[in-house]
Formats: C-alpha cells, structure tokens, sequence
C-alpha cells in the first residue's frame, strides 16, 4: 500500500443515518433535539425468551432504493447499510456527481448477515422445515454489507470489510482516511451497519451486559447496555478534489487514532490507558477539543474507565454525553452512528445530552450535559467508540 500523507485535509460531503431515534438524518435530529428516545421493548425475534425485553429497533417500514425482489437476496445490515449510504451518496452528489469509478466503499459490522443465517437454523433445523431458502446462509459474511453498497452504487473503487466488534465502524472510517491519503481511491463511503438478532442478544444477555430498563450512561443507577440496530456513512474526500467539484463541505475528519489495550477479552483497562492513546493520537499537537461524544455504553467498567481516560486526553472542562441514551448500543455499527451525530451536533452547534442522567456515578466526574440538547459554540468534537478485545478508535471532526 502507497504511503498515506498525513497533511492532506479529508473533506465530510455527506451523511446518511438510520437508528431507532429516525430513518434519515432529519429525523434522527429531530428526535435528539426534542429529547426523544427509541429504546423500547424488543419485538425482533417472537416467541424468544431472554432475561431482558429491551431494544432500539429500526421502524420495520424501511423505504428501500430498489426492487423488493433484490432486497430479498440481502440482509437486514446489508439494507439498512444501503439506506444510509444512499442519503449520504445523495447528499455529496446535490452539486456534481462522485466519481463512482474512484469509490471505495468501506464498513464496519460485527453481525453481517447473522440474523438471516439464524433464521435459516430455525426454520430448518429447529421446526423441521424440509424447504428452507439456503442463500439465506450466503448472506452471512461480514463482508457482504460492502460488497452490496458497491453493486448497488456502481462503487468500483475497491471494498473494505472490517470487523473489530464495537469499535469496527470507526475503524472503518479511519482506514477510508488512509486510503484517501495515499491516492488509493478519491472517493470514500464509510460507515458501518448492524441489525439486532439473537446471537448477541442473548449473549450480551449472559455477559449480564444488559440493562433490563432504557440504559442509563454515566449514571449511579446504570446498570448495562441497551442493544439497537443501525447503520451511518459518511462520504468523503480529498479537501481539494471536493472543493474542486463544488461540494458542500459539511466539517472536516481532521484526525483518527487507534489503538488496543492488550488487556481482556471484553474488559476495558480500568485507567483506560488504550482509549486514551486514542483521543491523544486523533487529536495530534494540541489540538483543542469542545465536546466528546462518548462510547458511554451504561456499563460500570466502561463509564469508569473512560471518563478517567477523556480526563487524561483533554481535560475536566470539555462537555461529554452519550447519545447511546437515544439509539443503544448499535454494536459494530456504533462508530458510524455517533461519528454521523458528531458531524450533526457540530452543523447545529448543539450537543446531544445524556438521556436518563439524574444522577452521575462517583467515578463518573466530569460534565454529561444531562436530559436536554445544550446549544454550544463547538469547533472540533471527538467522538470515540471502543470494542471488545481492546479496540479503541477516536475520530476528530472539525468545522470549517
């Protein structure tokens, strides 16, 4: 791989959203704005039992851009991915068209196609069916979310497949960065897309991850997550080849770093040392930072060890929150979601509060900006998103 100059500056020319909170960005706004949660109780899988009946679901009624004949070959990430980057394609092509030739279409999931694979097991081995569609198999792979935004886009730049539990959207736009920096392609739809289903459902269940009411981040009364669904991109571009087709350049993705804590299968490092090399190495010298979209998943470890870690990169004085209050944990699709209400917050310069804070833990010290959007004056924002294993990704978004 070409080596990635690190001075050319990456344009944000669109965003394309869907979560429980809205199925577009206007919605999704609108419901973070009037305070407006989508954790409800879940309605996914029927007839299952698990200790736990809460979700963040995507509305059922999905407004697809193709026939229902080809949508019945794709998974329920593979289509939610497709919504979102269609309104983010949409929106950088309002002036000029992309050079689709030149696209690289880059995701982060950790479920791809499970639930259709699930689905299959059910009907087949589980209730006996002797006909059972097996392509819902072949939409498994984690790698099928990229390969069909690209056939449905004509996006012939080359794919990219990354899987990093939580922290994989994240990682993904991050490594559309690279990818742009080093001329390997001009243009980049990155994001990620995860549906809910019954294998992290359950197993999150058994970790005892799951908070059985509305996640509360942050709070002394949190008690775990809140699974969701969903899936965000972002396009972007080289500053210069964007400004040279006459694109709206929302904010700038001034920053990305990476890192793992090389600690615990799912635990965070308690000081969150990895998560703090992270925002250290997105933001680079001395950058200063007006607001922190927080990973803030509601569990005890994570809440903990991530505000010890935002207090070590930047400070006690930068506002934080968690919109996972709103939209849950979208998992994989995580990084994407929040880096799209990121680029939002920063457009409206107003910041999403934490849902459901009435009162922050004794280890959790600094400022959540609790129950309302707080109207701010914000020139660059982080936002983080951490993973199992120790993945850690911070992203700098910077208005222009």
């Amino acid at each position: 791989m070409r080596k990635a100059d690190p001075t050319t500056r990456i344009a944000v020319t669109g965003v394309g959203v869907i979560c429980a909170i809205g199925r577009n960005k206007q919605e999704v706004w609108t419901s973070i704005r009037e305070s407006r949660s989508g954790i409800g109780k879940l309605t996914r899988f029927p007839g299952e039992t698990f200790p736990t009946d809460t979700a963040a679901e995507v509305d059922a009624d999905l407004a697809l851009p193709m026939p229902r004949r080809d949508a019945k070959r794709m998974s329920r990430t593979d289509l939610l991915g497709i919504i979102a980057a269609k309104e983010a394609i949409d929106q950088a092509s309002e002036k000029s068209q992309l050079p689709m030739d030149r696209a690289v279409v880059s995701t982060g999931t950790s479920t791809g196609g499970l639930l259709e694979g699930e689905d299959f097991f059910f009907r087949r081995v589980v209730r006996g069916r002797e006909r059972s569609r097996a392509s819902r198999v072949l939409q498994q792979p984690t790698s099928a979310p990229s390969d069909a935004i690209a056939r449905v886009f004509r996006a012939a730049g080359g794919v990219i497949s990354n899987a990093t539990a939580c922290a994989s959207a994240g990682a993904a736009i991050g490594m559309a960065m690279d990818y742009l920096r080093s001329r390997h392609a001009d243009v980049a739809i990155a994001g990620g897309s995860d549906a809910l289903c019954r294998l992290t459902y359950s197993g999150f269940n058994v970790l005892q991850a799951v908070d059985p009411s509305p996640c509360a981040p942050f709070s002394a009364e949190r008690k775990g997550i809140t699974l969701g669904e969903g899936a965000a991109y972002l396009v972007l571009e080289r500053w210069d080849d964007a400004v040279a087709r006459g694109a709206t350049i929302l904010c700038e993705l001034a920053g990305y770093g990476a890192s793992c804590d090389a600690h615990h299968p799912t635990a965070p490092h308690e000081e969150g040392r990895g998560a703090e090399a992270a925002m250290r190495l997105a933001m680079g010298d001395g950058t200063q930072v007006d607001y922190v979209n927080a990973h803030g998943t509601g569990t005890l470890l994570n809440d903990s060890a991530e505000t010890k870690a935002i207090i070590a990169a930047v400070g006690t004085a930068v506002p934080v929150s968690s919109s996972k209050s709103y939209f849950g944990h979208t998992l994989g699709a995580s990084g994407a979601v929040e880096a799209a209400i990121t680029v939002l917050a920063l457009q409206h310069q107003l910041a999403p509060p934490t849902l459901r804070l009435e009162a922050a833990a004794a280890d959790c010290t600094l400022d959540y900006i609790p129950h309302t959007p707080r109207p701010m004056a914000m020139t660059s924002a982080l936002s983080n998103t951490f993973g199992f294993g120790g993945s850690n990704v911070s992203l700098l978004f910077r208005m222009v």
